[in-house]
C-alpha cells in the first residue's frame, strides 16, 4: 500500500502516521554529594545536551519512566542502594565522568 506523503508523516488509509516518536521518559537521581569526584551536574548537563529532545527528563517521585540515570559522585555510589534494580528495566549508573555522554544516551535508549 502506498502512502501520500503530508508535511507530518505519511497517511495510510486517511490515517496519519506521526514519524517523529515521543521522548522516552528517564528518571534522573544524584547522590547527595558529600564527596563528589568530579562535577555531577556540568556531567549531566553534557548528557542532555547529548540526548537532545531524544530524552525527557523526569525525577523517580514521576510515573511512567522507561529507564533510570543515577549520576554518584563517588565509587560509593550511594543513590543505587536505594533503588531496587528488579523493578526497572534499564538502570544506568555514572560513578564518573570519564564515560562518553552520547554512550550513555545510546544505552538508556536501548
Amino acid at each position: 500500500m502506498r502512502g501520500r506523503r503530508t508535511g507530518y508523516g505519511v497517511s495510510l488509509d486517511n490515517r496519519r502516521v506521526n514519524h517523529r516518536m515521543a521522548p522516552k521518559r528517564v528518571a534522573l537521581k544524584y547522590c547527595g554529594g558529600c564527596d563528589p569526584g568530579f562535577d555531577r551536574v556540568e556531567y549531566f548537563n553534557r548528557v542532555r545536551s547529548a540526548a537532545g529532545e531524544a530524552i525527557e527528563w523526569v525525577t523517580l517521585e514521576d510515573s511512567d519512566f522507561g529507564a533510570i540515570l543515577v549520576i554518584s559522585g563517588c565509587e560509593t555510589a550511594c543513590p543505587g542502594v536505594s533503588i531496587d534494580p528488579s523493578a526497572y528495566h534499564c538502570i544506568v549508573s555514572v560513578k564518573d565522568d570519564r564515560f562518553d555522554p552520547q554512550e550513555v544516551v545510546d544505552t538508556l535508549l536501548k
